[in-house]
């Protein structure tokens, strides 16, 4: 379907755009926020004005709903193996494809604590730092939910991505997945976020759970606190000893 599109443009480039168009429809129908629903949709708009054939914009829904359809099902990464094939990844920036089967295999090899991880908290975290197209949480997705969990109300997911066209594939994967989230675009080394969005099954797991970082955000304040108490106190002191001096 991407060689029928606008033939003035390359596949990838009509690939990039489809995936743009796919991320701003997901992300505004998911954003709690008037202000990023708005930004959202004037991204989409964006993308549209870029086709002069109205045909070329009316075909990308129909292309979203095949890949949500194969997405949703599991064991694919669909969007990574349709960029591998057509060139879409960036080896300079040290994308390649990695096969499903390989991905499948280290989450079954990461995965192994699970139910120690639930006996805690009653839910697990899991931090993809490179998060690419997707394809580690996918798997990671299809492990969890073979061994009996509910993957958007006992998973949660943070991934960073730092290309914006990646990004936009890796949003679109885990949003169709159904797990429950935050996506990131930004540098995981520098800790750097440009922007985020969370998925649509995010709401289901924090109306089950509660913030998924509660007790490491009230450790995080109860430290600012009494650092502060302790600034307070020193300063007290300071100001006691410059009194009594004089």
């Amino acid at each position: 379907m991407l060689s029928k599109r606008d033939r003035s443009k390359r596949q990838t480039e009509v690939f990039a755009d489809f995936c743009e168009l796919s991320y701003c429809a997901l992300a505004k129908k998911a954003s709690p926020c008037l202000d990023q629903r708005d930004q959202l949709e004037a991204q989409y708009m964006q993308v549209v004005a870029r086709y002069r054939d109205p045909d070329d914009v009316r075909a990308m829904p129909e292309m979203l709903a095949l890949a949500l359809s194969a997405i949703s099902a599991g064991g694919t990464d669909f969007m990574g193996e349709v960029a591998g094939q057509i060139g879409a990844l960036d080896a300079g920036l040290g994308q390649f494809f990695t096969p499903y089967e390989v991905s499948r295999l280290m989450a079954e090899m990461s995965l192994n604590n699970v139910d120690e991880l639930l006996g805690e908290k009653g839910f697990i975290t899991l931090q993809e730092p490179a998060g690419g197209a997707g394809g580690m949480l996918l798997a990671a997705a299809d492990v969890l939910e073979g061994r009996g969990l509910d993957i958007d109300g006992q998973v949660w997911i943070e991934a960073v991505e730092l290309s914006r066209s990646t990004y936009h594939m890796l949003y679109v994967q885990a949003s169709a997945r159904g797990l429950a989230g935050r996506v990131i675009c930004g540098n995981s080394l520098s800790l750097e976020t440009y922007f985020s969005a969370y998925t649509a099954a995010a709401p289901v797991f924090i109306a089950k759970n509660g913030h998924p970082f509660a007790t490491q955000i009230q450790q995080v304040r109860a430290a600012e606190s009494i650092q502060a108490q302790r600034g307070n106190l020193l300063a007290e002191l300071t100001r006691q000893h410059i009194a009594a001096a004089e």
